[in-house]
């Protein structure tokens, strides 16, 4: 077996996930974080431009992470390629994704551009906050050609067993982000006020930095993982057609919760400015405790693909159970604060009492889906960790297209019942997500799919 895949005494596996898993709970801190500043900063300027940037932040960063489920695929790939010890397949595999991901990104960008006008119009927000998100859009889509290599870069990466670099990369891009919000957004001695336009840059400035830094690092071999440029240029069809047949559920799976998000957003702005600018608040601190899920689920992939990798069927199965076990308990904890402390954390974001005594009813509610998420986040991420991703999209299908969005439809365009009622539904589908997934694993079919 690879000496990342982590076996032996059971004291050994837990120390290994903490190991994986805290580098990336980190990471998706401070990708959150992004969006936690803006929102707040934002908010400070008012409830229509809080609105546009929920609308234009939830867009691009949505439609980025449909894309960047090539990763998922190379992940896979990578992870079994270092489990079975085999340097040169696993830096082949990360070569072809890359490739792909910069073809990617160029025709997102140019889609992007060209369609956020149209887009935002089928919201029927106020038309000033249309305006802001459409021009929020066209900044930030602008740098998907570097931006989506970095989110496969970061994948791959995660695969290796190196969940530390791309924290350090996120680390790097928040830091400018940070500081590219505080003077754009509302000016600094010669820096003008440029509100949601500075918003918009400060981000696009940083992911760019970003990227330039992972693709630097990888191309220059000093990490786990290394791309030789000259690699980017050559097309291997059979290695391509495996990572899109395991990337490609993983991106319908993103897109269905993309499309479905954005259908649920639209949704709720019907509902009124208060309303829409409340569920971001909530859906914002609510995505604080979608850090440990993120990381340990990382942890729970990487794990089984490298296991699997070494023909070690029922260590990926323990280390799976572990690591669902460890995220229970962390983000059962984070629900407690969502039950108990509700105002004092939506406040963090924003100073309108209509808007926070709105927020606080709705995260109050997302407590409770908080144990059934973190059951469905890592388990799914070791079913996608072992090849079998067709699974966690189907679930993800019928709980979006079957079960959630037909149910808000009714309760807010016909009977139009306040924003919270949204969150009512979403822990139930959040329970059955679980159920279906937990189903799954134990039933161990996962563990014989062909990579």
């Amino acid at each position: 077996m690879g000496k990342n895949a982590g076996h032996g005494r059971p004291e050994d596996l837990g120390s290994r996930i903490w190991q994986l898993a805290w580098p990336a709970i980190l990471e998706m801190g401070l990708h959150t974080l992004v969006e936690v500043v803006d929102t707040a900063m934002v908010g400070r300027l008012g409830a229509r431009e809080l609105a546009a940037v929920a609308l234009g932040s939830r867009v691009v960063f949505s439609v980025i992470f449909v894309f960047a489920a090539v990763g998922t695929g190379a992940a896979a790939l990578v992870a079994r390629a270092v489990g079975a010890e085999n340097r040169q397949e696993a830096e082949r595999t990360a070569a072809q994704a890359v490739t792909l991901a910069f073809l990617l990104g160029a025709v997102m960008a140019a889609a992007g551009f060209w369609a956020a006008g149209p887009l935002f119009r089928v919201t029927r927000a106020e038309v000033t906050v249309q305006h802001l998100a459409r021009d929020y859009l066209k900044i930030v889509v602008l740098t998907s050609p570097l931006l989506l290599p970095l989110f496969v870069v970061s994948a791959l990466l995660r695969g290796a067993g190196d969940t530390r670099t791309p924290l350090v990369l996120a680390a790097l891009t928040n830091s400018i982000n940070i500081l590219g919000d505080y003077l754009l957004i509302f000016g600094w001695g010669p820096v003008p006020r440029l509100g949601v336009y500075g918003a918009a840059l400060a981000t696009a400035v940083a992911q760019v930095a970003g990227a330039l830094g992972g693709l630097a690092l990888v191309f220059s071999g000093r990490g786990i993982l290394k791309v030789e440029p000259r690699r980017l240029l050559s097309w291997d069809t059979r290695l391509a057609g495996r990572i899109l047949r395991i990337g490609l559920p993983a991106a319908l799976e993103e897109l269905t919760f993309t499309v479905s998000g954005l259908a649920l957003l639209f949704l709720v702005s019907r509902l009124g400015t208060v309303s829409l600018a409340a569920h971001q608040v909530a859906l914002t601190a609510e995505g604080l405790s979608f850090m440990p899920g993120w990381g340990f689920a990382i942890a729970a992939a990487t794990l089984t693909g490298q296991h699997l990798g070494a023909r070690d069927q029922e260590g990926a199965f323990r280390s799976g159970w572990l690591t669902a076990r460890y995220c229970l308990a962390v983000m059962g904890g984070m629900g407690l604060v969502f039950l108990l402390w509700p105002r004092w954390l939506v406040s963090l974001f924003t100073g309108e009492g209509e808007v926070i005594d709105l927020a606080a009813t709705c995260i109050r509610i997302g407590a409770l889906e908080q144990v059934p998420i973190a059951l469905e986040m890592v388990l799914a991420g070791s079913l996608r960790g072992a090849g079998d991703t067709r699974f966690p999209f189907l679930v993800s299908a019928f709980g979006n297209w079957v079960f959630r969005l037909p149910l808000v439809y009714l309760l807010t365009a016909v009977w139009m019942f306040p924003v919270w009622s949204v969150w009512v539904i979403t822990v139930i589908d959040w329970l059955i997500r679980a159920s279906l997934l937990l189903t799954r694993y134990r039933g161990r079919r996962w563990a014989t799919v062909e990579v």
